[in-house]
């Protein structure tokens, strides 16, 4: 089952997309809303940003991807796949580049 979920203080910059359905482009399969399923081959899995995280500006996140607790995309990244939490990421497709502080925990528990 498709649908996006996105837990608490994530933050998402404009111009992201995120998908949780796709068609098939390999060629294979025809594609298009209007063309019967059997005909088709569509991607339709449920995408998770977990809490802390932050998506950048312009980012694309495909079909089936959990963005990991506190996990950092990079602008214009492309997530075609999993993210382990607290880590940076970027590229595309992205890649790990660094390791993300967790110092912010400390800061929640200060909310009221």
């Amino acid at each position: 089952k498709a649908g996006i979920t996105l837990e608490d203080f994530t933050s998402i910059s404009s111009r992201v997309n995120i998908y949780s359905v796709s068609d098939d482009y390999s060629g294979e399969y025809l594609t298009n809303p209007t063309i019967p399923e059997y005909l088709t081959n569509v991607t339709a899995k449920p995408v998770l940003i977990k809490k802390h995280s932050i998506i950048g500006p312009g980012s694309i996140i495909l079909p089936g991807v959990i963005i990991g607790e506190g996990a950092a995309v990079g602008t214009l990244s492309v997530v075609n796949q999993s993210l382990d939490p607290w880590k940076i990421y970027m590229g595309v497709p992205c890649r790990q580049i660094n390791n993300r502080k967790q110092d912010l925990l400390e800061l929640e528990k200060k909310l009221p």
